[in-house]
């Protein structure tokens, strides 16, 4: 498993080819949450507390993420300026935003309508369900 908290990256022996997750999040508590939940359950999970940290964990790997979880409100360039560009850099990857202040998506830009939203607080079930729809999408694009 590796995990990336900010630029701290600690290796125990994950294998490159695994499924990995990317979580953005400007919130440590909440990425190290999240960050532990999915990598109980076997994912190789890979944090950034913004985007340029997420950029530089992008370009440390050799394989895209199964998924990319992004906040909406971060210092810097904000989740949904990131997911667009993840948009045209990723291609086989899922990509959720999520956000505890704003739960209408209606006013997002047309171009990222098409993404998953996550309401903050959620269950881990939820996330569950986001890792299995990513994996059904992520082998229909190969």
């Amino acid at each position: 498993l590796k995990l990336m908290i900010g630029s701290k990256q600690q290796d125990t022996g994950a294998q490159p080819d695994r499924e990995w997750v990317l979580v953005v999040d400007d919130d440590k508590p909440m990425h190290e949450l999240i960050a532990t939940a999915l990598g109980t359950g076997g994912l190789d999970v890979v944090t950034a507390g913004t985007a340029n940290e997420a950029f530089e964990a992008l370009d440390k790997r050799a394989s895209e993420p199964l998924l990319v979880l992004t906040d909406v409100l971060m210092p810097g360039m904000d989740g949904l300026t990131l997911a667009r560009k993840l948009k045209a850099r990723l291609k086989m990857a899922k990509i959720v935003v999520m956000s505890g202040h704003l739960a209408d998506v209606s006013w997002w830009p047309s171009d990222l309508r098409d993404l998953a939203f996550l309401a903050k607080p959620f269950r881990m079930a939820d996330l569950s369900a986001l890792i299995e729809s990513a994996r059904t999408e992520f082998k229909s694009k190969l």
